[in-house]
């Protein structure tokens, strides 16, 4: 059932051959070791082995093999140890690398003092008006503190300041790019998968006296490297549990509420809200820019003259001389007075050498009187040749 020919796996697990047999297959192989009764069937039987299946030969096989089990176990050991060390001591290390980094960042301890500053211009007057400092956990509720401006927070503010005043600090929190894995990092389990490790590890030490020296030997190098691990696993942890109390006397904490895990998550979270609000406030930006072009754009087109129509005839200039010559020819009556109060003072000035004000005009008209050549009607029509009798005196 392991798929193992029985006489090339008995080899393999006799001389702990970890080449010939991967973890797979000898994790299949523990699954599938025989039970006390199983044992006492083969060891039973006496007939001949040619004719068991392939699995049965594979037992007969395998408990000729002194401590089958034990030889099993210990190359099972040396497959899981190293990929099982290496998750624990990442997380161990990253874990005091991000811890140690923020308590030695200037720029946290400057921009922590930018939100003091902040904090106690807006509490001014209140009781929480100079500070001389302020609990962690407001970090994670700045992008929650809404502007008097529309779309803005807190955090956009203060990004948006530090931005003028403090460029140096815009992008701190690059150096903390893995404080949000860091953050799910619980120190206790840290523990936890250490003592399990140690656990096996003294196990197979323990009952590795019963192999012979050369199955001892081909596991010594593995026991060697997994016990100088486990010391410097144990020693990280302690380390990452000092690294808890310097957070707590540093940040002035609760230590019954408040772990090192609890203040990754705090700065995860301001790290994570803080980068978000710097792409906010470039995109608010450019609409800013994108409208302010817009208003700049329709106003100058308001400026402009309205456009003509396609085809319109451009508007001509009445002309008061045209006027009356029109009423002449179709044979109006002719007053002394006439109203031509709707006259363009520019047409009166250009055509009858007037330079006055349009009401000055039109009252100057009134006062006109128009001679007809004698024995002509006045209500008759008039040739355009005797147009040029026509004596027009104007009395200033």
């Amino acid at each position: 059932s392991s798929g193992i020919n029985a006489e090339y796996g008995g080899k393999a697990i006799e001389g702990c051959d970890t080449t010939k047999l991967n973890n797979d297959q000898v994790t299949g192989l523990l699954k599938i070791l025989p039970e006390k009764e199983d044992i006492k069937a083969i060891k039973a039987y006496t007939g001949d082995e040619a004719l068991l299946a392939e699995a049965e030969r594979f037992y007969v096989t395998l408990l000729k093999i002194p401590e089958y089990a034990l030889k099993l176990d210990c190359m099972k050991f040396s497959y899981e140890f190293k990929p099982q060390t290496e998750v624990l001591g990442t997380r161990i290390t990253n874990c005091l690398k991000a811890g140690n980094a923020i308590l030695e960042s200037t720029e946290v301890k400057e921009l922590l003092h930018i939100m003091l500053v902040v904090g106690n211009f807006i509490n001014t007057g209140g009781y929480a008006g100079n500070a001389a400092g302020f609990r962690l956990s407001p970090l994670t509720k700045i992008h929650e503190i809404k502007s008097n401006k529309p779309r803005m927070t807190m955090m956009h503010v203060l990004v948006e300041s530090i931005e003028k005043n403090k460029p140096e600090l815009l992008h701190f929190y690059k150096k903390f790019d893995d404080i949000t894995q860091v953050a799910k990092i619980d120190n206790a389990e840290n523990e936890r998968e250490l003592r399990e490790l140690k656990k096996v590890l003294d196990d197979i030490k323990g009952r590795m006296k019963k192999l012979d020296q050369a199955s001892i030997d081909k596991f010594a190098d593995v026991l060697k490297e997994a016990s100088d691990f486990c010391e410097t696993a144990k020693k990280g942890i302690d380390d990452i549990n000092g690294l808890e109390a310097k957070y707590i006397k540093f940040f002035v904490l609760d230590k019954k509420n408040y772990s090192l895990q609890e203040c990754f998550r705090v700065f995860s979270i301001f790290c994570n809200k803080f980068e978000a609000a710097i792409g906010e406030n470039k995109k608010r930006r450019e609409q800013e820019e994108r409208l302010a072009k817009r208003k700049a754009e329709m106003a100058k087109r308001e400026t402009l003259p309205r456009a003509k129509k396609k085809g319109q005839p451009p508007p001509q200039e009445e002309c008061v001389i045209d006027n009356l010559l029109s009423e002449i020819r179709g044979g109006l009556s002719l007053r002394k007075t006439k109203s031509v109060g709707n006259a363009d003072s520019k047409a009166l000035t250009r055509n009858l050498s007037i330079k006055k004000s349009n009401q000055e005009s039109a009252e100057k008209w009134r006062k006109t009187k128009i001679a007809m050549p004698e024995g002509k009607p006045v209500n008759g029509s008039v040739d355009p040749v005797q147009l040029s009798q026509i004596n027009i005196d104007v009395k200033t």
